[in-house]
Protein backbone atom coordinates (compact mmCIF):
# COMPACT_ATOMS: atom_id res chain seq x y z
CA UNK A 1 0.00 0.00 0.00
CA UNK A 2 1.09 3.47 -0.80
CA UNK A 3 2.17 6.81 1.24
CA UNK A 4 -1.02 8.28 0.12
CA UNK A 5 -3.31 5.46 0.05
CA UNK A 6 -2.56 5.13 4.06
CA UNK A 7 -3.34 8.91 4.32
CA UNK A 8 -6.34 8.53 2.90
CA UNK A 9 -7.72 5.75 4.88
CA UNK A 10 -5.97 7.69 8.20
CA UNK A 11 -8.50 10.59 6.44
CA UNK A 12 -11.42 8.92 6.38
CA UNK A 13 -10.79 7.13 9.82
CA UNK A 14 -10.40 9.91 11.85
CA UNK A 15 -13.55 11.44 9.69
CA UNK A 16 -15.42 8.57 10.74
CA UNK A 17 -14.31 8.82 14.26
CA UNK A 18 -15.44 12.76 14.81
CA UNK A 19 -18.79 12.02 13.16
CA UNK A 20 -19.69 8.48 15.46
CA UNK A 21 -18.62 10.62 18.46
CA UNK A 22 -20.36 13.51 17.58
CA UNK A 23 -23.63 11.37 16.87
CA UNK A 24 -23.30 9.59 19.84
CA UNK A 25 -23.02 13.11 22.23
CA UNK A 26 -26.22 14.25 20.37
CA UNK A 27 -27.95 10.69 20.83
CA UNK A 28 -27.08 11.27 24.39
CA UNK A 29 -28.33 15.20 24.57
CA UNK A 30 -31.50 14.20 22.43
CA UNK A 31 -32.44 10.69 24.89
CA UNK A 32 -31.24 12.09 27.98
CA UNK A 33 -31.81 15.85 28.44
CA UNK A 34 -34.72 18.37 27.61
CA UNK A 35 -35.30 20.85 25.08
CA UNK A 36 -33.22 24.08 27.22
CA UNK A 37 -32.00 21.96 29.96
CA UNK A 38 -28.85 23.06 31.40
CA UNK A 39 -25.80 21.08 33.13
CA UNK A 40 -22.96 23.16 34.87
CA UNK A 41 -19.53 21.35 33.88
CA UNK A 42 -16.70 23.64 34.43
CA UNK A 43 -16.49 26.74 35.95
CA UNK A 44 -14.29 29.34 37.75
CA UNK A 45 -13.62 32.11 40.48
CA UNK A 46 -13.46 34.69 38.07
CA UNK A 47 -17.15 33.87 36.76
CA UNK A 48 -16.26 31.88 33.36
CA UNK A 49 -17.93 28.51 32.97
CA UNK A 50 -18.99 25.74 30.16
CA UNK A 51 -22.73 24.07 30.60
CA UNK A 52 -23.92 21.44 28.98
CA UNK A 53 -27.59 23.07 27.52
CA UNK A 54 -29.60 21.37 24.63
CA UNK A 55 -30.44 23.53 21.92
CA UNK A 56 -31.63 22.86 18.17
CA UNK A 57 -29.83 24.87 15.45
CA UNK A 58 -32.16 25.62 12.37
CA UNK A 59 -29.47 27.44 10.76
CA UNK A 60 -25.66 28.06 10.44
CA UNK A 61 -22.85 29.07 12.55
CA UNK A 62 -24.58 32.03 14.70
CA UNK A 63 -27.98 30.87 13.34
CA UNK A 64 -27.23 32.22 9.75
CA UNK A 65 -29.67 31.30 7.13
CA UNK A 66 -32.14 30.29 10.01
CA UNK A 67 -34.68 28.17 8.35
CA UNK A 68 -33.00 26.93 4.83
CA UNK A 69 -32.38 23.20 6.15
CA UNK A 70 -32.60 22.26 2.47
CA UNK A 71 -29.90 24.73 1.51
CA UNK A 72 -27.47 23.81 4.10
CA UNK A 73 -27.98 20.37 3.59
CA UNK A 74 -27.01 20.99 0.35
CA UNK A 75 -23.74 23.03 0.79
CA UNK A 76 -23.01 20.83 3.67
CA UNK A 77 -23.02 17.55 1.15
CA UNK A 78 -20.81 19.16 -1.82
CA UNK A 79 -18.32 20.34 1.10
CA UNK A 80 -18.14 16.89 2.03
CA UNK A 81 -17.33 15.67 -1.62
CA UNK A 82 -15.18 18.51 -2.40
CA UNK A 83 -13.02 17.26 0.99
CA UNK A 84 -13.30 13.91 -0.34
CA UNK A 85 -12.18 15.02 -3.75
CA UNK A 86 -9.47 17.64 -2.47
CA UNK A 87 -7.87 14.70 -0.68
CA UNK A 88 -8.03 11.99 -3.38
CA UNK A 89 -6.17 14.85 -5.51
CA UNK A 90 -2.94 15.44 -2.80
CA UNK A 91 -0.10 14.19 -4.57
CA UNK A 92 1.55 14.14 -1.31
CA UNK A 93 -0.67 14.43 1.46
CA UNK A 94 1.03 15.28 5.12
CA UNK A 95 -0.45 15.05 8.96
CA UNK A 96 -1.77 18.06 8.72
CA UNK A 97 -3.57 17.46 5.82
CA UNK A 98 -5.10 14.32 6.90
CA UNK A 99 -5.71 15.92 10.03
CA UNK A 100 -7.32 18.98 8.36
CA UNK A 101 -9.62 17.14 6.38
CA UNK A 102 -10.42 13.88 8.23
CA UNK A 103 -11.56 17.14 11.05
CA UNK A 104 -13.12 19.03 8.47
CA UNK A 105 -15.46 15.87 6.56
CA UNK A 106 -16.50 14.38 9.97
CA UNK A 107 -17.77 17.79 11.10
CA UNK A 108 -19.59 18.17 7.70
CA UNK A 109 -20.75 14.70 7.87
CA UNK A 110 -21.94 15.24 11.56
CA UNK A 111 -23.92 18.10 11.00
CA UNK A 112 -25.22 17.08 7.70
CA UNK A 113 -26.98 13.63 9.14
CA UNK A 114 -28.55 16.02 11.72
CA UNK A 115 -30.11 18.62 8.99
CA UNK A 116 -31.42 15.39 7.06
CA UNK A 117 -32.95 13.15 10.10
CA UNK A 118 -33.96 16.39 12.19
CA UNK A 119 -33.98 18.99 9.73
CA UNK A 120 -31.93 21.00 13.20
CA UNK A 121 -28.54 20.75 14.43
CA UNK A 122 -28.78 19.26 17.99
CA UNK A 123 -25.94 21.80 19.60
CA UNK A 124 -24.78 21.28 23.67
CA UNK A 125 -21.64 23.25 24.30
CA UNK A 126 -22.72 26.48 26.05
CA UNK A 127 -20.02 28.53 27.39
CA UNK A 128 -21.04 31.35 30.06
CA UNK A 129 -19.59 34.35 32.01
CA UNK A 130 -21.45 34.89 35.19
CA UNK A 131 -24.35 32.36 34.10
CA UNK A 132 -25.02 34.43 31.18
CA UNK A 133 -24.25 32.65 27.65
CA UNK A 134 -21.55 34.64 25.55
CA UNK A 135 -20.88 32.67 22.73
CA UNK A 136 -23.40 30.78 20.45
CA UNK A 137 -23.54 27.27 21.35
CA UNK A 138 -21.66 24.63 19.59
CA UNK A 139 -21.53 21.37 19.43
CA UNK A 140 -18.43 18.09 18.24
CA UNK A 141 -18.82 18.57 14.93
CA UNK A 142 -18.48 22.72 15.02
CA UNK A 143 -15.60 21.74 16.97
CA UNK A 144 -14.03 19.42 14.15
CA UNK A 145 -15.01 21.95 11.40
CA UNK A 146 -13.28 24.70 13.24
CA UNK A 147 -9.97 22.71 13.91
CA UNK A 148 -9.86 21.18 10.44
CA UNK A 149 -10.13 24.78 8.98
CA UNK A 150 -7.61 26.20 11.84
CA UNK A 151 -5.32 23.23 10.33
CA UNK A 152 -5.67 23.73 6.81
CA UNK A 153 -4.81 27.42 7.48
CA UNK A 154 -1.64 26.16 8.75
CA UNK A 155 -0.65 23.63 6.22
CA UNK A 156 -1.34 26.36 3.52
CA UNK A 157 0.73 28.89 5.33
CA UNK A 158 3.95 26.19 5.80
CA UNK A 159 3.68 25.35 2.04
CA UNK A 160 3.60 28.68 1.22
CA UNK A 161 6.85 29.82 3.06
CA UNK A 162 8.22 26.49 2.28
CA UNK A 163 7.71 26.89 -1.60
CA UNK A 164 9.02 30.39 -1.03
CA UNK A 165 12.33 28.56 0.10
CA UNK A 166 12.83 26.54 -2.67
CA UNK A 167 12.56 29.54 -5.41
CA UNK A 168 16.15 30.32 -6.40
CA UNK A 169 16.74 33.59 -5.09
CA UNK A 170 14.38 32.88 -1.60
CA UNK A 171 12.32 35.94 -1.99
CA UNK A 172 9.45 34.57 -3.51
CA UNK A 173 10.02 36.77 -6.99
CA UNK A 174 10.52 34.47 -9.97
CA UNK A 175 13.23 36.02 -11.31
CA UNK A 176 15.77 37.82 -9.20
CA UNK A 177 15.59 41.73 -8.77
CA UNK A 178 17.80 43.72 -10.97
CA UNK A 179 19.40 46.86 -9.62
Amino acid sequence: MTKKAYASLACYFLAIATFVGDQWVKLWVVDHMGLYQSIPMLGSPAGLGLNFTYVRNIGAAFSAFSGQVWGLALVAGAVAIAIIAYMQRLKEPTLGHVLALGLLLGGTLGNFHDRILYKYVVDMFDAQWHGHNFFPIWNIADMAIDGGVAILLLVFFFEGRAAKRELPNGTGDVHPRST
